[in-house]
């Protein structure tokens, strides 16, 4: 599976929210299906993280807990599968923010920065999904936090181990 960076879509909602000094970027994958329903997608790759992003997930907790930040661990958290997913679900500690027939916006706020993860599949290639990041800073914290977590965003975003073991027979090599 390849995957490389793109630019958001012109029709993407996450746009509403970019602002001139918010982090944004988008990267792409060809599933080589054109039959993949958007809310599967989103489920399957945030439903069931790689031991991995688990585990770098449960470093960054720690170290956030100190500053008084919100942990994913203190976030509200539902695993289950849904055949339809609804504005206010959660999907895993991610709040679903937006639906539409080609898109769903997951995200968070918290004191430090805003953030919004977009699952889009391209309407004129429909096998094509992308995930783009969009993150505001409030405060000087904010944009440290974000310069020492964006190593490890690329990394997750672009690596192949991204995909948690349900997504493979979505992203197909």
């Amino acid at each position: 599976m390849q995957v490389w960076k793109s630019k958001l879509a012109d029709e993407s909602r996450l746009r509403d929210y970019v602002g001139d000094r918010d982090f944004l970027d988008c990267y792409t994958v060809d599933t080589r299906r054109k039959d993949v329903e958007i809310e599967d997608v989103v489920q399957r790759l945030f439903l069931d993280f790689p031991v991995w992003i688990q585990a770098l997930l449960n470093i960054r907790d720690g170290v956030v807990r100190l500053f008084g930040l919100k942990t994913t661990a203190g976030l509200p958290t539902d695993m289950s599968y849904r055949d339809a997913l609804q504005v206010g679900d959660q999907v895993n500690f991610f709040r679903v923010q937006s639906i539409e027939p080609d898109e769903i916006i997951v995200g968070e706020n918290d004191s430090h920065l805003d953030f919004k993860i977009a699952i889009r599949k391209d309407r004129q290639q429909p096998e094509k999904i992308s995930l783009s990041t969009w993150v505001h800073p409030h405060n000087l914290v904010g944009r440290v936090y974000l310069r020492l977590i964006l190593p490890f965003h690329i990394w997750i975003v672009t690596s192949r181990g991204f995909l948690p073991e349900k997504a493979s027979s979505i992203f197909q090599s």
